[in-house]
């Protein structure tokens, strides 16, 4: 009994050393349904050339895996209503980002 009694204090200590050591989010094991997804953003991108494009955002500004090159261009993702990565947009040359209401289509289109 005393054996057995040994072996689990081991064995606890062990796994509390090697938890508390790696950069585990153990949240995520009791917890997993409850991830906490983004809200899509409808939007209309108008670009200094006249195009537009109607498509989702995470963000409105950069998003923490956006590039951002130092006195150039930046890029950053848009979607769609899924929540894929449909391609990249360059901020440099955004004239200007409309809200759209979920419903509404891209009536401005050619």
């Amino acid at each position: 009994m005393k054996k057995t009694q040994l072996f689990c204090a081991c064995l606890l200590l062990v796994t509390i050393i090697a938890l508390s050591g790696c950069k585990l989010d153990t949240s995520k094991l009791i917890h997993p349904s409850k991830e906490k997804k983004e809200q899509l953003i409808k939007v209309e991108i108008v670009f200094t050339d006249g195009e537009k494009l109607v498509t989702y955002l995470k963000q409105l500004g950069l998003e923490s895996d956006a590039r951002v090159y130092v006195g150039g261009p930046s890029t950053n993702y848009y979607y769609d209503a899924r929540g894929n990565v449909m391609g990249v947009f360059n901020y440099q040359r955004v004239l200007y980002i409309r809200l759209l209401p979920e419903g509404e289509r891209n009536s401005g289109s050619n």
